[in-house]
Order: C-alpha cells, then structure tokens, then sequence
C-alpha cells in the first residue's frame, strides 16, 4: 500500500484532496496530512513515504523547498505540486529540481486522480527496476573478482573503477588471500541428490565458513560452478602470521563442520600485497588442490606449512617422492620407514643396473632438497652428505647400504622440519611477550587486542603461548603488572591510586586485591616492609 502525504495550510483544500480521491481504489493511505513543510520533513526523517501532495505557497518552508529537501532523503519519492495561476510557471521550474507533476489551482480531482496513479505506476516500476539491480549487484561482484582472478588485472579493476563505489567493496587492504574450495564428485552428487539439496548443502558450507572468518577485516564470497571461493582481506604487518591464522580458521571449520553429502577439498594460496594480484593467489590455490591426488586422506592444501612459510609446489612426474616429502612433513616415521622399503625393492626390481639407480635416487634427493630449500631451512650440511655419497657411492655395496643411509637422512629432514616449527613457535612467543611487556599499563589489554597484534586465533594463540611459558597470556600480564608495582612501590612515593593507574589497573580496589591476591600481603604493607630496606 502507498504512503501519502498531504501538505497544506489550508486545511480545507488537504481534506478536500483526502475526500474526493478513493485511495482504496489506488492501494494507498493518507498517512500525514500537514499545514507547514517543515512538518511533511520531520515526518519523512523517519517515516517511509511514496508521494507527496503539497501547495508551492506554505509559510516557513515553501513547496520548492520542501521538494527539494525530500528529494535529498528519498530520490524516488514522488511530489505532486499544487499552485495557484500566477505560481504556475513557478511549479514548472520545480521539475528540474525532480518534482513529478503539478497541476493548477481550483483542483480538478479527476484530473490529480490520474496524476496520483501515473505516479504509483511510476513507482511500482521503479522499485521493480531497483530491486533487478540489487539482485544482480551480486553478480556483478562475482564477474569482478572472477576478472581478477582469471583474466587481466589491469582492465578489470579500469573497467569497474567506476562500479566499485556502488558495489560497496573495501579494495584498500594491504594483504589478500584466496581460499578455494572443491567439492569431489560434484557432478555425481549433485545428480544423487538433487540441484535443491545439493546447492542448499553448498550455502550452509559457505555460511558456516563466513562465521569462521569474522575474525578477519574483511571477506568477499562468490560461488563458480560447484567451487567456492573466498577472498580473504586483511591489514597486517606480518603476512606469514596472516597465512597462519588461516590455516587455522580452516582446520577448525574442517574438524568441526560435517557435512551429510558433501566431502570438502580446501586450497589456500600464498599471501599478495594488492588486489590486482590475486590471481596469483588463486593461481596457487588450485595449484595447491592438485595435491589431493597425491595425499587422499588430507582435505587441506595450504602454500604454506606449520613454520608458516612460504613454498611452490613441486611439479613431478613422480607421485611417489611427492608422497615420502609429504610424510616428513608429517614427520610419520613409520610410514617414512615403509615407504623407504617399498621404493628401494621397487629399484631393485626395476633396475639392474648400480648406475641408473643411483640415478633416480639422486633425482629424489634432489627434490627433497629443494622443498627444503623453499621453505626457507639450511640444506648445507644435507647437501654435504649427498655430495659426499656421489664421491664414495663405490663403497655401497647393496642396496640396502642405500636405504639405511636415507633412513638417517630422513630423520635429519624430519629434526630441521621440527626445528624450523619450534623456532616459529619461539618467535611467535617472543613477539606476544614483547607486545604485552609494552602495553601492559594499558587497563583495556585483552587477549583478543593480542591475538589480533599477532594475526592469529585467540583460543590458539594461548595454547600455544602456554606451551612455551608454562604460564597463560592473563597470568603474564598479572605478573608485569605486579613486577611494576612492586618497583613503584618501594622506589617512589605514588599514592597507591597513582600506582594502579600506572600498572594497569582499572581502580585502585582490584589493584589492591589483585596485588594481595599474588604476594599475600597488601602493598601498604609490602611498601612499609621492603621501602626502608
């Protein structure tokens, strides 16, 4: 039904309007019937309304005025003026202002009828207009990144400048990421289940995904094919703690979602500085997937391990040695030792020959070495001990001799890979402790402030802290805090008010109790105890 107003301060020519019209017969209401402007305006402040009727000649806040005013809140309402002969040509320069209609003094109803009812058909299109472009505002989201992410860069972010304003996308970000997800056997289960069911199963993965990711600044969706892709938007300072985080996120939605039909392959890609760059990213992401076929029990396929950096995938020929670089990354040493068995009894099956084996297993220690190297560890002395093997490879004997010696130098990749994570683990914690040893005065320091600081979860940033400190982030900050204190206390003369403020405190009464609550004694007493020592 169709909100009307009627403005005038005449209140005879409003309620002759209000009687003579059948609003029933338009689908509409008198919803305001006003004597000046400015009371039409305090109503349309908060009011939705589809037309106004107004007179041009009202006191305070004529017509033209009003008309305008109304305009700035609502574009698409539609005004009606009312003008009496010689104001006449005055109502049609209100057109250009974005005034409807108008028509001429003493009132011909059947002739505002029509105009009242053009208006309406005017507005029932322009809503259905307005409502297509908001439904394909999604779409044209969609078309944008997936010219990012598939075709030149340059052109598209050029060709949408213009868009991006009106599509409401925050493109300022300093780092992106793109995470893709697969769906196996998309085709099969979608024809089991039905396109309903299947695309519904499809939402709530993406639903359920978005609320995992509310811990990011931002996050685009769009949907392609049976592939869902999000592109992750952050402002941090330390991308490899970013990439982290993600990795997290996603592990926990994998753990915890379950779905009934769907089974979820999940490729993250490396970290880009710019928009524009995303197709470098999503590049790596469907890289990454490809890993699937190698490691058919994992659902995550991240360009980045647990030491949270940054590596490419091998291209190969060869799934096997894929498989053994998977494994010590894993640090699986059973597997490791079955998988060595299995790979030195095919050679010598294969190969006859002592040189050609030799061969294929330099080509895998060669790969073995450059996934190391990728990620950023020292392969010297590893490569030491290969040079040194090609110099003396008469002295093996049997194949054997080989497998025992990869078996020794699997377990010096497995101890670099653990190393490699500890040192992280140690960094992450050194940095959080830096962070709270500087910021520990201010009284509104939480473990979220913190976990953001770092770009990781909060509930996974404390267990790790823990692990290296044995102590929990909150107890660290109790304890810098009463450290503080205890300094104050004795070395100057702050009242004790001064005191909590300076260390932390929101009031000096938790102050206090906090303070006994760790050292047993109050700190009047510690002060008088200790200050003349």
């Amino acid at each position: 039904m169709k909100k009307v107003v009627l403005a005038d301060d005449n209140y005879i020519v409003s309620e002759g309007i209000n009687l003579n019209i059948d609003w029933n017969e338009l689908n509409a209401e008198i919803v305001l019937i006003a004597k000046s402007g400015q009371e039409v305006l305090n109503y349309i402040i908060d009011n939705h309304v589809d037309l106004i009727i107004t007179d041009i000649e009202m006191p305070n806040l004529n017509g033209i005025s009003l008309s305008r005013e109304a305009i700035k809140i609502n574009p698409y309402i539609k005004i009606i003026l009312i003008s009496a002969y010689d104001k006449f040509e005055y109502a049609k320069q209100a057109v250009s202002i974005g005034v409807y209609d108008y028509i001429e003094k003493p009132i011909d109803y059947d002739f505002l009828y029509k105009k009242i009812k053009s208006s309406f058909e005017i507005i029932d299109r322009e809503q259905r207009n307005l409502s297509i472009v908001k439904e394909s505002r999604q779409l044209m989201i969609t078309k944008f990144f997936q010219e990012l992410l598939y075709f030149s860069t340059d052109k598209t972010l050029g060709y949408f400048d213009k868009y991006i304003s009106y599509l409401e996308l925050d493109i300022s970000y300093s780092h992106f990421n793109i995470i893709k997800m697969e769906i196996e056997s998309s085709s099969m289960l979608e024809e089991n289940n039905g396109v309903l069911t299947f695309q519904t199963e499809i939402l709530n993965i993406s639903d359920v995904f978005l609320s995992k990711c509310k811990i990011f600044d931002n996050v685009y969706y769009i949907q392609d094919l049976n592939n869902l892709i999000f592109i992750i938007a952050q402002n941090s300072k330390t991308p490899a703690h970013f990439q982290y985080v993600i990795h997290n996120v996603i592990s926990s939605f994998i753990d915890n979602y379950k779905s009934p039909i769907l089974n979820i392959n999940v490729g993250i890609g490396t970290i880009v500085d710019s928009i524009s760059k995303l197709h470098v990213s999503y590049e790596n992401a469907c890289h990454a997937l490809k890993y699937r076929f190698f490691y058919p029990n994992q659902s995550i396929f991240d360009a980045v391990e647990a030491t949270g950096k940054e590596f490419s995938l091998l291209s190969t020929s060869d799934s096997d040695d894929d498989e053994l670089i998977g494994l010590l990354c894993k640090k699986d040493n059973s597997s490791i030792e079955e998988w060595l068995k299995n790979f030195f009894d095919d050679l010598s099956t294969k190969y006859k020959n002592k040189n050609i084996m030799f061969i294929r297993i330099y080509s895998l220690l060669g790969k073995i070495l450059r996934f190391l190297y990728e990620i950023n560890i020292d392969t010297k002395d590893l490569e030491e001990r290969v040079i040194s093997v090609y110099s003396r490879f008469d002295t093996f004997h049997t194949y054997e001799q080989f497998l025992l010696w990869m078996r020794e130098l699997c377990n010096l990749v497995c101890d670099k890979l653990n190393f490699s994570l500890k040192s992280y683990h140690e960094h992450t914690y050194e940095l959080v402790d830096n962070y709270i040893k500087n910021n520990f005065e201010d009284n509104t320091l939480s473990l979220n402030d913190i976990a953001k600081y770092a770009n990781m979860s909060p509930s996974y940033l404390s267990a790790l802290y823990k692990k290296n400190n044995n102590q929990s982030i909150s107890d660290t900050i109790t304890s810098y805090r009463i450290d503080a204190a205890k300094e104050y206390l004795i070395k100057t003369n702050l009242s004790l008010k001064e005191i909590s403020i300076k260390c932390g405190y929101a009031n000096q009464y938790y102050f206090s109790t906090s303070f006994k609550k760790q050292l047993g004694i109050s700190p009047s007493s510690y002060r008088e105890k200790y200050s003349s020592l």
